[in-house]
């Protein structure tokens, strides 16, 4: 590499809180990661006595503040050691030379020892391993949803070429969801249901909304925000019942709006659901991506459909939900029943 090459950005990102936000940017050669330096820049909103922040980091500098604080420091700042990242190319490595050491590390009896940042790490490992599973699953049924017949007819076929056990887990998980639409079905159709049940189901099961959303996460300080500044509905005289979710890595935000039973589905709600939007990408500027979703348990005359959200009765879900997954369920019990009689 010539030394006199000019520097580029090879990447760049925004991570944003209440009070504030820190860009940064990673500058230099890509064949030279030892010349490399990150830009940091931190920004305050608002009146606030703190001055906005900006500093580059080389590598020297990086390697001289771990032992910094991993060593004279650490007895007065109570904080753990710095945790080594492992490259992905040596995860790859270790789990093909012992497949089963997750289950090993989850099976250790010395487990419940382990620190908050640790299970926080398991936590991200075990997402990590439902996205690969949800993202290869998700792909066969999004060519299901979009097969002829005659296709149909050849993919039961063709999940012979798939190993038993990787047939019977997504008939499994196919079998699951189809119990979660029965129990979000007797949950609807109970008189004397409780709203904060079907607010458990939609919190906890967030693929209900499409397949795009199997994997999301709780933002709780989106979630306060949305809480301080609500005014309550005006049906209901309450606090609307809102679920605000992320998608990782898009960064996308999903509001999902639950009516109270005997509140009619309207027109209105549609303005109401887009003011939350409103409210979210004040509070939220550099967020791209807002979706909306309003259900209820039965329609006003007054009820349209809108681009701007998905308005729907539980009933009209429920319907839709289910005629897709017992249409997954039928090709993947003849895939099942293919492999066992060979």
């Amino acid at each position: 590499m010539e030394l006199n090459k000019r520097p580029t950005q090879l990447k760049a990102d925004t991570r944003q809180w209440n009070s504030g936000r820190v860009k940064f940017a990673v500058i230099g050669w890509k064949d030279k990661p030892d010349k490399n330096y990150i830009i940091f820049e931190k920004n305050f909103f608002g009146n606030t006595k703190y001055q906005d922040q900006k500093f580059n980091l080389r590598f020297a500098d990086w390697q001289n503040l771990k032992k910094l604080i991993d060593g004279d420091l650490i007895d007065t700042t109570g904080w753990q050691k710095t945790i080594s990242v492992v490259d992905s190319e040596s995860l790859k490595k270790l789990i093909e030379q012992d497949p089963d050491i997750l289950e090993k590390v989850l099976g250790n009896q010395n487990i419940l020892k382990l620190s908050e940042s640790s299970f926080e790490s398991l936590d991200r490992i075990a997402v990590k391993i439902y996205e690969v599973k949800a993202e290869k699953i998700d792909l066969i049924l999004k060519k299901i949803s979009e097969a002829t017949s005659v296709d149909l007819a050849k993919f039961s076929t063709l999940l012979n070429d798939l190993r038993l056990n990787q047939v019977s887990m997504m008939t499994s998980l196919v079998y699951q969801k189809l119990k979660i639409i029965d129990l979000l079905e007797k949950i609807i159709i109970n008189p004397n249901n409780k709203e904060a049940d079907v607010h458990h189901i939609f919190e906890n099961h967030p693929w209900l909304l499409g397949r795009t959303f199997d994997i999301v996460s709780s933002d709780k300080p989106l979630s306060e925000y949305l809480n301080t500044n609500l005014k309550d509905d005006p049906e209901t005289r309450k606090r609307p019942d809102i679920i605000a979710k992320v998608v990782p890595y898009t960064q996308d935000i999903v509001i999902i709006e639950l009516k109270a039973p005997g509140i009619k589905l309207k027109a209105e709600h549609i303005g109401q659901v887009l003011t939350y939007k409103a409210l979210i990408q004040r509070h939220k500027p550099n967020t791209k991506n807002i979706h909306c979703f309003v259900y209820g348990y039965e329609k006003d005359t007054t009820f349209t459909l809108s681009n701007d959200a998905t308005i729907k009765t539980f009933s009209e879900l429920i319907s839709e939900l289910r005629d897709e997954y017992k249409e997954y369920q039928k090709v993947l019990e003849i895939g099942t029943e293919v492999s066992f009689n060979e």
